[in-house]
Order: structure tokens, then C-alpha cells, then sequence
């Protein structure tokens, strides 16, 4: 019994075991699915703030968006507004210095010019900086003549140079290539900064400017600009802090000199925005030398950047006075200032027959009633902007099958954005105010040029198709129209699509199409446009074709109307 009875201690204390880790386990499993719990609610929990900071950030970021677009709308507001008056006074002093003046009338007249001409660098200086701190500057890729550039800049500033008692001189590295690939606006306003910093403080001595080939491979050329002095100097204090915004020297800051100390803040920015390096090499008392540094890639001389879309301008030169009859302009802008100043500049030039609107309803009832020239429209205008104003005439001349009138946008705001809703809209080109009388003649002359009659169609051709018999009632010519009438539109918005999206090889190939449809139909002047683009595409540089876009379906549907005549003829 004793062996039983031992068995059964050990049975019962193996069930107590048994039953106590059970017990254990069970509140184990207890504490753990608590814990597991209170992780599933924190992870709630924190899956509830990541969707409340997500929003957070999300609104922060519309917010930012929303604020970078009222400081761009700001900016180009600001930019028409300052413009405008300017364009006034710039213009109307041009406009009196051309008239017969005494000695103090014409001094008091070039004292205006000064004036006016300085506050419009401050403002230029401002709206930079503005865009650049938004993002919005943008490098405008194209042809850069560096040797063109430096004459350009020399005609520009050799009196003011001469005017400080100044010597300016050249010295340019006859190794650097004839055509590179860049900015060249930048350059050119980097450039004009330094040279007029270099003036200013300088005084009976000698302003140079050195172009340097530093490095040269394949394909790119890397350009070292010097533009030295022998003025005050620039203590070393001062040049560690220099190329910051709104800092000025010691003597900078002086009456004698002014400015805003905006100048070179935004040419660092512009060269750095070209991936370039810019520095000063000074001692005080004893002159500087600015400096800056960039890679400018390589351009085949030969292709002398497709001169075409511009090939049938002519320089300035002409007597434009012999053209004038023929000539005659719509203006339409709401600044009364502006109106008198430009009916004045088109005056003497010649250009008697303008009429003169304040708004774009009234330049649309204009147009209606009477065959334009030239219609020069101001871009913000009341009632109906200048925006407006030219898609709907652009819709009636494609409506009526009218011949396109070129349209010249006249605006105070010069963002790039802007000059895009310009071009988008239908608008031919864009001039910025203010604008002398000179940049006034050169546009009227670029597009009255451009606006003459063109060939449409090669009636050699056109007449070996009409001459052809098919087995049925229509003739051959009558067929091929309609199957072009079919495909071309279509195509022609696949063109525009694959330019303004940049991708070459697309347009390339869609250009080519139609042009050899175009030719095999006898249409001339619109093969012309789809063989420019083409060239354009095939060297990766739709965004020149941009400006021909416009051009298609007008010379499209003319194209098809002279040909629909010879069929029934």
C-alpha cells in the first residue's frame, strides 16, 4: 500500500505542477494579449497622428505652393505696374530729345533718361532677386557668340566708361570656339553688372575685360570672364561678405556711389544657376578683378543655330518710311501714357494709319471691322485681357479662314511665364516695356516682313496631279485632299504634343510625315514650317520650334483651300 499510496503523492503532485503551469500560462497568455493590446491601440493610435501630420503637411505644402503662386502673381503684378509708368517717361524723353532742343533742355532731358534708367536697374535688380528666391529664374539654353556678346556689351557701355574718364579694352582667347551652347542673356547681364561695378568705382584709369579658355574636351569648353579695374579696391573684410543680397562696402555705401548691393548677390546666383564658380580678387587702394567661371558645351559653326525661323528678317537699315502706306497697326492698351507714346513712335516711323483701343473687346470689334497689319496688344487690360482678346481672334481667323495677323505682346511683366501665356495664346512675339523707339522698329520691320504673302502651293506639282484621270466621277487631286483633310489635323496636334513635351526623337519623326505629304500634295510653304521643325527637333531643340507651332494650322487650311480650288477649276 505504501508503494500506492507513494505513486499517488506523486501523481497528485504532478497534476499540481501540471495544473500550476497551466495557470501560469494561461495568465502568461492574459499579460501578453493585454500587451499586444495596448501595442495594437498605440499603433492605432500612432497611425491616427501619422494621418493628422500627414495632412498637416500636406496643407503646409499646398500652403507653400499657394504662397510661392501669390509671390509669382505678386512679382509679375509689381513688374507691369513699375514698367509701365517707366515705359512713359523713358519713352517720352526719347521722343523730346529727338526733337530740336537747346543745350539745358537736352541736359535736363539726358538727366531724366539717367534717372529713369537707374530706377529701372533697381526694379530689374528686385524682381531678379525675387525670382530667383521663388525658383522661377530659368536658363534659356541657345547660341552663345561670345564675341558677338563682348562687342554687343562694349557698344552698349563704351560711353559710359569714357564718361568716368575710363579706358575700356578687349582680350579675348582667340582658342575659344566661334558658337557655344548657354545662356547668353546671362552671360551678357553678368557681364554688364561687373563692367558697371568696375566703372563706378574707377575713375581716370582703365576698365579690361579678359576671356580665357581654361580647359577644352569634345564637346564643352570650360570660359574663364576677368573684368578688372585699377579703382578704390575692395578690403578683405568686405569681400567675405560681398556676394551676399543687399550688402554693400563701406565706401559703396555712400552717396557718391548707390545702388542696392542687390548686383552681385544675383550674379553669383545666375552663375551658380549655370553651375559655374564667381569670385573677386582685390587689395584696397589698388583695383579688383571679378571673376567667374563656366562650362559652356560645343556647337557645330556650320548649323549657326537655324537661322530659319528668322531668315527673312531683315537688319535695320531699310528706309521704313518707303513702307509706310502699307502699313497699318491696331493698338490696344488701357494706359493712356502708353497709347500717345506709342502712336508717336509709330509716327516717326512712318506709321500714320493705328487705331486705338483701351481694352480687348473693343480690339476684337477693331479687328472685325477692318484688315490689320500689325496688331501691338497690351497684356493686362481691363474688360477683356490682351490673353483673351487673342485666342478669340485667333478662333475667328481660323473660323473664317483669315490670314494670320501677327499680334506683338506689349506687357511691363517680362517673367518667362509670362512671355509662355503669350505664346500660348496665339500671340506672334512679345515686346517688354519699357522699349525705345529702335526695339519698336525692329519688331514692326521682323514681322511686317513675315506677314507678307507666301507661295501656298508648287502649281507645278498640283497641276501634274490635277491632270491625272482616276476610273471614277472624282478626280485624283479631289482624293488625295480629302484623304489629307483626314489625317493632317490629327497629326499636326501630335506635332504640337511631342514639341512642347520636348521629346525630339517623336517630333522628329512626325515632322518628317507630314512634310512629305505635304510635298507630295504640292503644298509649299507648309512643307517650309514642318521641314523647320524637323531641323529643330533632329538637334534636340523643339522648344525653337515652339514660336512656329502657331503657324500650322493657318498655312494648313490655306493650303487646303487653294488646293480645293484647283479641284474644281
Amino acid at each position: 500500500m505504501s508503494n500506492e499510496s507513494g505513486e499517488i503523492q506523486r501523481l497528485r503532485r504532478t497534476i499540481e505542477q501540471l495544473s500550476d503551469q497551466m495557470i501560469r500560462s494561461k495568465e502568461q497568455e492574459e499579460r501578453t494579449l493585454t500587451e499586444f493590446s495596448d501595442m495594437n491601440n498605440e499603433l492605432v493610435t500612432l497611425q491616427r497622428l501619422l494621418a493628422k501630420n500627414n495632412n498637416s503637411l500636406e496643407a503646409a505644402r499646398q500652403q507653400a505652393v499657394d504662397a510661392g503662386d501669390s509671390k509669382i502673381a505678386f512679382i509679375a503684378g509689381i513688374s507691369h505696374d513699375f514698367r509701365t509708368p517707366l515705359n512713359g517717361i523713358l519713352g517720352m524723353a526719347e521722343m523730346l530729345k529727338l526733337s530740336p532742343l537747346s543745350e539745358e533742355q537736352e541736359n535736363s532731358v539726358s538727366v531724366i533718361q539717367d534717372a529713369a534708367k537707374l530706377l529701372l536697374k533697381l526694379i530689374q535688380d528686385l524682381l531678379d532677386l525675387s525670382k530667383l528666391e521663388a525658383g522661377q529664374m530659368r536658363l534659356e539654353l541657345g547660341e552663345v557668340d561670345l564675341q558677338e556678346t563682348i562687342n554687343y556689351i562694349v557698344r552698349l557701355l563704351e560711353p559710359q566708361v569714357r564718361k568716368n574718364g575710363n579706358q575700356l579694352s578687349i582680350d579675348c582667347d582667340p582658342r575659344i570656339s566661334t558658337l557655344l551652347e548657354g545662356d547668353s542673356t546671362r552671360i551678357t547681364q553678368i557681364l554688364i553688372n561687373l563692367i558697371q561695378n568696375a566703372n563706378k568705382f574707377t575713375s581716370e584709369g582703365t576698365v579690361r575685360i579678359r576671356v580665357t579658355l581654361m580647359k577644352d574636351d569634345e564637346i564643352t569648353q570650360m570660359i574663364r570672364f576677368e573684368v578688372e579695374d585699377t579703382g578704390i579696391g575692395i578690403s578683405e573684410e568686405d569681400q567675405n561678405q560681398l556676394f551676399q543680397p543687399y550688402v554693400q562696402t563701406e565706401q559703396g555705401r555712400s552717396s557718391e556711389y548707390g545702388g542696392t548691393g542687390l548686383g552681385l548677390s544675383i550674379c553669383k546666383s545666375l552663375v551658380t544657376l549655370m553651375e559655374g564658380q564667381i569670385g573677386v580678387d582685390s587689395q584696397e587702394g589698388e583695383g579688383s578683378t571679378f571673376w567667374f567661371e563656366l562650362t559652356l558645351g560645343k556647337k557645330d559653326g556650320n548649323q549657326s543655330a537655324n537661322q530659319s525661323v528668322a531668315s527673312a528678317q531683315k537688319h535695320q537699315g531699310q528706309d521704313m518710311d518707303d513702307e509706310a502706306p502699307s502699313v497699318s497697326v491696331l493698338l490696344a492698351d488701357d494706359n493712356v501714357i502708353n497709347r500717345q507714346l506709342v502712336m508717336l513712335q509709330l509716327k516717326k516711323l512712318g506709321i500714320t494709319q493705328v487705331d486705338a483701343v483701351v481694352n480687348g473687346e473693343e480690339a476684337i470689334a477693331a479687328f472685325l471691322s477692318k484688315k490689320y497689319s500689325l496688331i501691338l496688344m497690351d497684356y493686362m487690360m481691363p474688360v477683356m485681357d490682351g490673353l483673351e482678346a487673342t485666342r478669340k481672334i485667333r478662333s475667328i481667323e481660323m473660323d473664317e479662314m483669315r490670314h494670320t495677323t501677327p499680334i506683338i505682346a506689349m506687357t511691363g511683366n517680362v517673367m518667362q511665364g509670362e512671355k509662355d501665356k503669350c505664346m500660348e495664346a496665339g500671340m506672334n512675339d512679345f515686346i517688354g516695356k519699357p522699349f525705345t523707339l529702335e526695339i519698336l522698329s525692329k519688331m514692326i520691320e521682323k514681322w511686317q516682313q513675315s506677314s507678307e504673302p507666301t507661295e501656298v502651293l508648287n502649281m507645278s506639282i498640283v497641276h501634274e496631279i490635277a491632270e491625272l484621270n482616276t476610273d471614277g466621277d472624282r478626280t485624283l487631286l479631289g482624293m488625295l485632299l480629302d484623304m489629307y483633310r483626314t489625317d493632317t489635323p490629327g497629326k499636326i496636334e501630335v506635332l504640337r504634343r511631342h514639341i512642347v513635351s520636348g521629346d525630339h526623337v517623336a517630333a522628329t519623326e512626325v515632322a518628317h510625315d507630314l512634310k512629305s505629304g505635304s510635298l507630295s500634295l504640292g503644298i509649299r510653304y507648309l512643307s517650309t514650317l514642318f521641314a523647320q521643325i524637323e531641323q529643330f527637333a533632329k538637334e534636340g531643340q523643339s522648344r525653337k520650334a515652339e514660336p512656329l507651332l502657331d503657324a500650322l494650322l493657318p498655312a494648313y487650311q490655306a493650303a487646303c483651300a487653294a488646293l480645293q480650288r484647283v479641284s474644281k477649276d
